[in-house]
């Protein structure tokens, strides 16, 4: 067994462990962390953590009502003016697994230097490396590290972990108890998880477009940049409502489109995925209990539970996906081609 298969294995302990975690590590950092219902609160990534922090931002501006905005790192230091806020208080979160990533560095360094009114909070899994120790606060999840290239557990885990301190901000024991139930329900369809995974990235489709709406949409990037890291398929990402606009031009015989769906967005991604088979396309989708999809291939995601707190329920499927198309064409997922653990510049 290699090591992207073990640690997208191990999503469900993991995310016990940020569940056990995270509060206390939150309690800490909120008694100084100006933490107001002026506060803006700002996420900033590279690659895979970007795409997490745009997620991030939709969950946490959804349940607190605070204004939230999701940034590559490289744009705080290059493009301040148009991405800092400067006249209320800010909370930064800066998100690399490695803690070492050189713009997440760069970005915190900047912020600290100029903009007296940031306080940044470092989200990492190492808590022995730079960020943890550069940031005027720290998230660590050192459980949630990886041997492998690509993140896996390590996203899932970050994005938990931010869900779990936009409800303390928000005083909502309610999605607590919520994010609470994910392990579980993770466990209840590993089975079958791993089987639309393998069954979709085992077959040979020419193209994969990955749908995803509101805090959704990040996760569609992420299976888009898991599937280009572990194999170089040809793929692409969209907002389901935005695919019709010219993109849809694109889908052919051979084109699989995967889509996420929220109970509150269901009925519009069908339509979608209607027009896509009409064009020749392959579709399947994701679905919360009770939501199903006539006349194409649905997986659903076990538990009573909000489309809010159900996030991360999504990706270990997508995982798996990316894992078995590699397996299929022959390559080793631990060494994808042209890429390192970590960007250092």
């Amino acid at each position: 067994m290699n090591y992207t298969l073990t640690e997208i294995r191990n999503q469900s302990t993991s995310w016990q462990q940020t569940l056990s975690q995270t509060p206390s590590q939150w309690e800490n950092i909120a008694q100084s962390a100006p933490v107001t219902p002026q506060t803006h609160f700002l996420f900033i990534g590279s690659g895979t953590s970007f795409y997490l922090a745009q997620s991030a931002a939709h969950l946490f501006q959804s349940v607190t009502g605070n204004p939230c905005s999701a940034v590559p790192s490289s744009e705080i230091f290059l493009a301040a003016e148009s991405t800092v806020p400067r006249n209320r208080p800010v909370v930064a979160f800066a998100i690399s697994r490695s803690g070492t990533t050189s713009e997440v560095l760069m970005a915190v360094e900047y912020l600290q230097k100029n903009h007296s009114n940031v306080t940044t909070v470092g989200i990492t899994c190492h808590a022995e490396h730079t960020l943890a120790q550069l940031a005027s606060h720290r998230i660590a999840l050192d459980h949630a590290a990886e041997q492998s290239v690509v993140m896996t557990q390590s996203f899932t885990n970050m994005l938990l972990a931010l869900q779990i301190i936009a409800a303390k901000v928000a005083k909502h024991d309610d999605l607590l108890t919520e994010l609470s139930q994910l392990p579980k329900l993770l466990d209840s369809f590993s089975e079958s998880a791993q089987s639309f995974g393998k069954a979709w990235g085992e077959a040979a489709y020419k193209q994969y477009i990955f749908l995803g709406l509101g805090s959704y949409y990040g996760l569609a990037a992420e299976a888009t940049l898991k599937l280009k890291e572990m194999t170089q398929t040809p793929c692409e990402y969209y907002n389901p409502m935005e695919f019709r606009h010219g993109p849809i031009s694109i889908v052919a015989n051979g084109t699989a489109v995967l889509s996420f769906a929220a109970k509150k967005d269901a009925s519009y991604v069908q339509g979608v995925l209607r027009d896509v088979q009409k064009l020749g396309g392959t579709t399947a989708v994701l679905t919360p209990a009770g939501v199903e999809m006539e006349g194409m291939q649905n997986l659903t995601l076990p538990g009573d539970v909000s489309d809010w707190s159900r996030t991360v329920l999504y990706m270990p499927v997508m995982h798996y996906v990316a894992y078995y198309r590699a397996v299929a064409l022959g390559l080793n997922p631990d060494t994808p081609r042209n890429l390192s653990q970590v960007v250092i510049i």
